[in-house]
């Protein structure tokens, strides 16, 4: 396998930590509706709180800016693979650097923001940037994985605790590697599997005290697919 550059990666990573500090549903919040979004519910920046604040448009909108953020950053630094630094001893400084650590570092930021004293989101959305650079394959099974769980539990943080599970199996079975441009005896194929596991635990972690509410039975329940047609809920914070 070749080299992995520890400076470079070193450096990808704080790259990837900043790109995720910028929380789109705070800036949303402040600068369309008034508010924090961190002051309602459940005082997180993810994107399921933010459709509790302020409506499913907007919602929608933050979480496919927080599913892309590790993925812009994965890019942004790959890019960087294609400079070559002059000097002799770090050479290959970009170019060997390890790339999906940026995407870790990026669901870090996410959760813990340096941008706004360390108060984020929960990850899960974030999480899905990673798999897609990993794998699309990855990335679609945890997307229906959510949906399918949700439909059977009608609870969002348990659809974000377990929807990477499928994706964290399939990684460790042996001969079935689904990691795109990788092989079964690349020693970046086990980088690559502790890269979605440590996403995992961090989303686990994030969750933790809606574990406790599963557990006790006063989870929060969303009605999407009640049969019953409920009165339209509008956003806490109404539209100007």
């Amino acid at each position: 396998m070749p080299h992995i550059n520890l400076l470079g990666t070193f450096i990808f990573i704080i790259i990837g930590y900043l790109i995720g500090s910028v929380s789109p549903a705070i800036i949303i919040s402040k600068i369309k509706f008034k508010t924090d979004v961190r002051n309602h519910f459940s005082k997180n920046a993810g994107a399921t709180n933010s459709t509790r604040v302020m409506g499913v448009k907007w919602g929608a909108v933050i979480l496919i800016i927080d599913g892309f953020k590790p993925a812009g950053a994965i890019m942004i630094t790959y890019a960087l693979t294609f400079i070559n630094i002059t000097n002799p001893n770090f050479h290959n400084m970009f170019n060997e650097g390890y790339l999906y650590a940026t995407g870790l570092a990026a669901v870090i930021g996410h959760c813990w923001p340096i941008f706004y004293g360390f108060r984020g989101g929960k990850g899960a959305a974030a999480s899905l940037g990673v798999l897609l650079m990993i794998n699309p394959i990855y990335c679609v099974l945890t997307i229906a994985t959510w949906w399918f769980i949700l439909y059977l539990s009608r609870m969002s943080s348990l659809s974000s605790i377990l929807m990477i599970v499928p994706a964290f199996i399939l990684s460790w079975i042996p001969h079935m590697p689904l990691h795109a441009w990788l092989w079964q005896h690349d020693t970046q194929y086990y980088f690559v599997n502790i890269i979605i596991s440590l996403t995992w635990l961090l989303v686990v972690a994030k969750h933790w005290t809606n574990v406790k509410r599963i557990f006790n039975g006063t989870e929060r329940k969303v009605k999407l697919f009640d049969r019953k047609k409920d009165k339209i809920v509008e956003p806490v914070v109404a539209e100007k």
